[in-house]
């Protein structure tokens, strides 16, 4: 039988892994535009990795949020990889304007 509550659980772990999907389209982005003569900031390069600190642990709890049915471990692994997803996508937001604004990507 079909446990809703665990398959939004396990939904919330693939909106976690489609934010980092999106994150590493920005990553390819910023380096396409680099490759065709749109300067990127030293310190843009440096400042680009910063989500990946957030969407790595976001994912590998994605994983184990899907490979698990034990309620309490879904229950703490599907709100640890939402909530970091969502520190990510917001790190994102904030490198990409910050890079915008200053005439990088």
């Amino acid at each position: 039988m079909i446990d809703p509550t665990l398959e939004m659980r396990r939904l919330a772990g693939k909106v976690a892994v489609l934010l980092a999907g999106v994150y590493l389209l920005v990553v390819f982005g910023v380096a396409v535009a680099a490759a065709t003569g749109d300067g990127v900031p030293w310190w843009g390069w440096l400042l680009l990795p910063l989500p990946a600190f957030s969407f790595i642990p976001s994912v590998t709890a994605a994983a184990r949020l899907h490979r698990t049915t034990d309620p309490d471990r879904a229950r703490m692994l599907w709100r640890r990889s939402f909530i970091l997803a969502g520190v990510g996508l917001g790190l994102v937001i904030v490198v990409a304007l910050v890079l915008n604004t200053t005439g990088g990507a």
